[in-house]
């Protein structure tokens, strides 16, 4: 078997979190609805990158990634593309996300996103959101600190290998 270039590409995934498939994500073909898709890209960023305003929200004993901005900080997504790459047929089973940064800006930054298989191939969805970074007060962009920046530099990765 060949290996899934949308893996080999997207060498760094820092963070991988495991998504239960639902029946209610398939369609009349028996596959996992492209929309669906976009349900559980946004699961996985919640899951591993956490909502900055509500840090109650995180999995017990592992605080989220974006807990590292500074208190009074939301996020709003801005952009968001999918790529479909596989197709995915429901059988009750769960599937993975591979997350990266592949760009962290002056009050943005964008999150890759690789669903795939929990055996490693196919891809089934490439995906990359921008989030931009929001005071909580006035509700306008903010820039991130130095030590945001920092705190976020580890999750570091190559660009989303989009065709």
């Amino acid at each position: 078997m060949t290996a899934d270039p949308a893996r080999a590409a997207a060498a760094r995934e820092p963070v991988t979190v495991p998504l239960e498939l639902r029946w209610a994500d398939t369609d009349v073909y028996g596959h996992v609805n492209n929309v669906a898709f976009a349900h559980l890209v946004e699961e996985a960023r919640i899951r591993a990158f956490g909502l900055p305003d509500h840090p109650g929200l995180a999995a017990p004993g592992r605080p989220p990634i974006l807990a590292a901005l500074e208190p009074g900080t939301f996020t709003m997504t801005v952009a968001q593309r999918l790529e479909y790459r596989h197709e995915l047929h429901y059988h009750g089973q769960s599937i993975l996300a591979g997350m990266w940064l592949p760009r962290i800006g002056k009050s943005s930054l964008d999150i890759g996103v690789r669903l795939y298989a929990e055996a490693g191939e196919p891809t089934y969805v490439l995906a990359q959101l921008t989030l931009v970074i929001c005071d909580v007060a006035t509700r306008r962009p903010r820039p991130l600190s130095a030590a945001e920046t920092a705190a976020l530099a580890p999750y570091r990765g190559d660009p989303v290998p989009f065709r």
